[in-house]
């Protein structure tokens, strides 16, 4: 039933129906500021991405960009979550590089030994995570910079398998640092 309901909505925005863009973003808003919310937190962000992914998604529709109208709902998903993840990549950046510059912006003595806390924050993680698969693949990725061939040819590991692997890594680390942090 929601399937066909989306393919309508898809349909009319389609061919220049402004109500059906309207009963969109009544249908979807309240999803979409749920699934921002998980990603970038109670933060005044949440009501501006949801916003922009509303207006994305409308913007795609009218492009003839929806392949799957029938999907809507899955799509409207995977497009917030998309956007919510880069703003808060976006901000993580902004905010660290924003500290640095504020505590010394000629990167003196300060910022040195800001970024050696840091870098031993980062080192306490990793001896403390577990898999011992995952402390090696995060070490040999990022700090060693091994190429991703070389560690897939030694581990076994396809392109693919890689990928998951060093993403549940990462989400183990994020964890452990986040709590750390804390």
């Amino acid at each position: 039933m929601q399937a066909v309901e989306g393919a309508a909505l898809v349909s009319r925005i389609l061919t220049g129906d402004h109500t059906a863009e309207d009963e969109l973003v009544r249908r979807y808003a309240p999803g979409v500021s749920v699934i921002v919310r998980q990603s970038i937190g109670n933060r005044p962000a949440v009501e501006d991405v949801s916003q922009d992914a509303l207006a994305l998604v409308i913007a795609k529709i009218r492009g003839g960009e929806v392949r799957e109208p029938e999907r809507l709902s899955g799509f409207i998903a995977a497009l917030a979550r998309n956007l919510a993840i880069a703003y808060r990549r976006k901000s993580a950046r902004g905010e660290t590089a924003g500290e640095i510059e504020a505590s010394d912006a000629h990167g003196g003595p300060l910022a040195e030994f800001l970024r050696q806390e840091r870098a031993e924050a980062v080192r306490q993680v990793l001896r403390e995570m577990n898999p011992a698969r995952d402390r090696q693949l995060l070490h040999r990725f990022y700090i060693a910079e091994e190429p991703k061939e070389s560690i897939c040819a030694e581990l076994g590991l396809s392109s693919l398998h890689f990928n998951r692997v060093l993403h549940r890594a990462r989400q183990r680390f994020r964890e452990i640092y986040d709590k750390k942090a804390h």
